[in-house]
């Protein structure tokens, strides 16, 4: 279920448009509050990471909500279940009254070439009977976030004005179910995390996720991947040297994997 971003789907097929970022979308805020998060995996396994608060809101691997701020204590329960993917291909969306229209074209523009590139369908919300659906909202802060899969009811990608088209795109990703694609189980046998140049309180976002799996190889061009640099400082080293820094953060567009990986999740 997860392409080139690890894939917390126990599928037998293996189942952030800014340019590259120097740090993670967001990443370089200090978290003065960090929350305890624990995931419980498909397989049952769970797998503890640090959270943190960044405009009202719980996030991992700093654009990831887990839940508002206000409605987590100090040891949430991250649930990801891969086998909730969204009905009819179809991510329904609203916007809250205050999002500006810049970010509105921009998810419409987002939301547009998703459609044109892979099966999935993001689309305005036209009908209560769509009870599970995505509410767009607006942040004065730096976060491009979203939830991880379809959770249920209302939830949300909250968007601020740094976040690009390609951003949205990527957000959406995560909403179709996509993790980043450095938390892939494999992921050592393509790059090496420097664990010197991420901050202690970052270490955990660039763990890999238990019980996840990856789709097709390493994609180094996965609008899922990190950028390879936090804070100007190298983190995601490829053990091939001939790989151009580069192609990692990219935040243009769906790659190829990506969109395989969408497909093989989303079949027409």
């Amino acid at each position: 279920m997860r392409n080139t971003a690890a894939v917390l789907l126990s599928l037998a097929l293996g189942l952030s448009a800014c340019s590259p970022s120097p740090v993670p979308d967001g990443a370089s805020q200090a978290k003065a509050d960090s929350r305890s998060v624990t995931m419980i995996l498909p397989d049952g396994s769970r797998q503890q990471v640090t959270g943190f608060v960044k405009d009202g809101y719980v996030m991992i691997e700093d654009d990831i909500i887990v839940a508002e701020a206000g409605q987590l204590t100090q040891q949430g329960t991250y649930v990801v279940d891969t086998r909730y993917r969204w009905a009819g291909r179809t991510v329904p969306y609203t916007f809250a009254s205050n999002v500006p229209q810049a970010i509105r074209d921009r998810v419409v523009q987002a939301a547009s070439t998703i459609g044109a590139t892979t099966n999935t369908i993001v689309t305005p919300r036209t009908s209560t009977k769509q009870r599970d659906y995505v509410q767009i909202t607006y942040n004065t802060g730096t976060s491009c976030a979203s939830g991880l899969g379809m959770t249920g009811g209302r939830q949300t990608i909250t968007l601020a004005d740094r976040c690009s088209t390609g951003s949205i795109i990527h957000e959406f990703g995560h909403t179709l179910g996509l993790f980043h694609e450095q938390t892939r189980p494999d992921r050592d046998q393509y790059v090496e995390i420097v664990w010197a140049n991420i901050p202690a309180d970052w270490q955990s976002q660039y763990e890999i996720r238990s019980g996840s799996a990856g789709y097709g190889a390493y994609d180094f061009d996965s609008i899922m991947h990190y950028p390879a640099y936090f804070d100007g400082k190298l983190a995601i080293r490829p053990l091939d040297a001939s790989v151009d820094l580069n192609r990692m953060g990219q935040r243009n567009g769906y790659s190829p994997t990506d969109v395989n990986t969408l497909n093989a999740m989303y079949p027409r």
